[in-house]
């Protein structure tokens, strides 16, 4: 690996996705420098282009989950844009779609399709209910799973409505799933017969969030209790969660039981000692809780950060988007990247979470335009310029 290309410098990989899961697995997978080219429709692109705030045909949504891409078209209704869709799949390593259930078969582009030109591709389909089950041909989109899939139902305010998890919980663990998928085959790959491997694999929205359930699952087999919105408490550690401040509010909690005199020594309130297990805390949680919220209240957030931070327990301020542009530690760790857009100007993208210390995992290049790549795309896979022409004749790039 050099120190410019990334682990992923020589892996080839074509896109074609929309809206958020699709794209954030393909970022993920280019900010570690793989090669990652996206193919959206003539004229229109990914919707998320024109979705929020942003330059035409370049929404911050959309530029966030494309940078370090290359964006061709194609008209895959044409029989030209198929046949150059399945010249670039040849060449490439990986195959990302998140089409309806069955859309790629009837376009001409499904994995076998693709297999035969190019036995080792990587195919990797993202749906909302995956490709097997009696839901598999249902669309679906994040905040419907979030119902769907059980986590909004404990998500909210204890005693009140359901509420759904502030950003694309979904969508976005689906595109981390995704690429963690696309990894595994690689892996595969490499150790495999070319005639053994079998490069598809498919993950849903649905999967995901169910599998974001977790230990409500396993508990809710082993005690029949069916959990509910717990606010900002957690559902077996006491104390865990936000207390007010004089000025703000304090997330905090005691770990383990061997911590607890230290924190009580911390907060000062001697009728809560004898409360040394978690167990005992669960069950007298009213008394135990509202004498840490009585003392804490008492004082400004800066204040007990300071003490709990000094006396080593974890802690933090509650921090809105705002904080986290200008926070320390986020771009200590490149987190939050200075971005300089051709069609913005400067703006802030996010980083890439893993730190390679042999390579910066950020933004090369910004989101593209609309078809920007369309032209030096094709002309590296076509055979000859006959066969470009041919397809640029054949309508393969719009109109």
């Amino acid at each position: 690996m050099t120190e410019d290309g990334g682990p992923l410098a020589d892996v080839t990989i074509v896109e074609m996705t929309a809206h958020r899961a699709g794209p954030f697995c393909g970022a993920l997978l280019a900010d570690m420098g793989a090669e990652v080219v996206k193919i959206e429709r003539p004229g229109a692109g990914d919707p998320a282009r024109s979705q929020g705030v942003g330059p035409a045909g370049k929404s911050g949504y959309f530029m966030a989950n494309n940078r370090n891409k290359r964006s061709v078209t194609l008209d895959l209704k044409t029989e030209a844009g198929t046949e150059a869709a399945r010249s670039l799949l040849a060449e490439a390593d990986v195959f990302v779609e998140n089409f309806g259930y069955g859309v790629t078969d009837k376009l001409g582009i499904g994995y076998d399709d693709i297999r035969e030109r190019n036995p080792g591709i990587v195919y990797a389909s993202i749906k909302g209910y995956g490709e097997t089950g009696p839901l598999k041909e249902k669309p679906g989109l994040d905040l419907i799973l979030q119902a769907e899939g059980g986590i909004m139902s404990v998500t909210g305010e204890e005693d009140g409505d359901p509420v759904k998890v502030g950003q694309a919980i979904g969508d976005l663990t689906t595109g981390m799933f995704a690429a963690m998928g696309i990894l595994a085959r690689l892996y595969e790959r490499d150790r495999t017969d070319e005639e053994a491997f079998t490069g598809k694999f498919d993950v849903g929205l649905f999967d995901s969030i169910v599998v974001l359930m977790n230990e409500y699952l396993t508990n809710y087999s082993m005690d029949g209790e069916v959990p509910s919105p717990q606010g900002t408490s957690h559902q077996t550690l006491v104390p865990y969660q936000v207390f007010e401040t004089a000025d703000g509010y304090v997330v905090t909690g005691v770990p383990s039981d061997d911590r607890w005199d230290a924190f009580v020594d911390v907060i000062g309130r001697e009728e809560i000692r004898e409360y040394r297990t978690n167990d005992d805390r669960q069950e007298n949680e009213e008394r135990v809780v509202g004498a840490i919220q009585e003392e804490l209240e008492k004082r400004p957030t800066d204040h007990w950060l300071e003490a709990l931070t000094e006396a080593g327990f974890p802690n933090g301020p509650i921090n809105d988007v705002r904080d986290i542009a200008d926070h320390e530690q986020s771009r200590a760790r490149n987190l939050v990247v200075d971005h300089e857009d051709p069609d913005w100007g400067s703006c802030l993208l996010p980083g890439h979470p893993i730190r390679f210390p042999e390579y910066d995992a950020t933004v090369r290049s910004p989101a593209p335009r609309l078809g920007e790549h369309t032209e030096e795309v094709f002309a590296e896979v076509a055979d000859d310029q006959t066969t470009l022409d041919e397809w640029t004749e054949g309508g393969a790039f719009g109109d």
